[in-house]
């Protein structure tokens, strides 16, 4: 039965990481219900995550019944919605089914909007990595603790706190992985603003396209 510390899963499912720097890279991907931004301010979000869905693998689970279904990828994704709303620290221990001990690198993928579980000094801190897509209400502090960053172009929503292709180019020049990723539709690629991106990398290299691969791939 779930512990203490059990999770509202919108959804578990392996596919491979379609973006960032982990594009192409098997993993499992665990989907946390709710999400502290919200649709009304993306409006344009277009993934599921207001609901446990269990039959695509959703329900209430603690991290031993997560980790033994991640079993045996040696990525575990963390997503939402925006999975640092609810307490991800039992899901960074090791994990010991039996003989040997199950160790996969997480990746979490946030807002940005809520402190990350482990500061830079914590030893486990290595066997995470981060990836904040900035939105409305970002901490400046946990974009530039991220491994990468990705600018959604142009954002999920209105008004003018959405980060911006400055913002990018500010994070490049403070040492960050940066992405700008077209804003896409649920299933398919925005030409229009995959033609709006190239256009801005061609006037900024130091900046790094994320193409939505599993949209290409059709795959989830």
């Amino acid at each position: 039965m779930p512990g203490a510390e059990a999770y509202l899963i919108a959804e578990r499912f392996k596919s491979v990481q379609g973006e960032g720097c982990y594009a192409g890279t098997p993993m499992a991907f665990i989907r946390f219900v709710g999400c502290s931004v919200g649709k009304k301010t993306c409006h344009a979000c277009d993934t599921d995550f207001e609901h446990a869905l269990p039959w695509r693998g959703g329900g209430r689970f603690d991290s031993t019944d997560l980790k033994r279904w991640a079993m045996p990828y040696e990525h575990i994704c963390l997503t939402g919605g925006e999975p640092l709303d609810q307490d991800i620290r039992p899901m960074l221990f090791p994990f010991a089914p039996g003989d040997g001990v199950y160790t996969p690198m997480l990746h979490i993928e946030t807002s940005g909007t809520r402190p990350l579980p482990l500061d830079a000094s914590h030893p486990d801190r290595r066997r995470l990595w981060i990836c904040v897509s900035p939105k409305p209400g970002f901490i400046e502090d946990v974009v530039l603790a991220a491994d990468e960053v990705k600018v959604i172009v142009p954002g999920l929503g209105s008004g003018s706190d959405w980060p911006t292709p400055d913002d990018a180019l500010r994070w490049a020049a403070a040492g960050k992985i940066v992405f700008l990723q077209p804003r896409n539709a649920k299933f398919d690629i925005d030409k229009v603003n995959l033609t709006y991106v190239q256009d801005l990398l061609h006037d900024y290299p130091q900046l790094r396209l994320s193409v939505q691969l599993h949209k290409i791939l059709k795959v989830q």
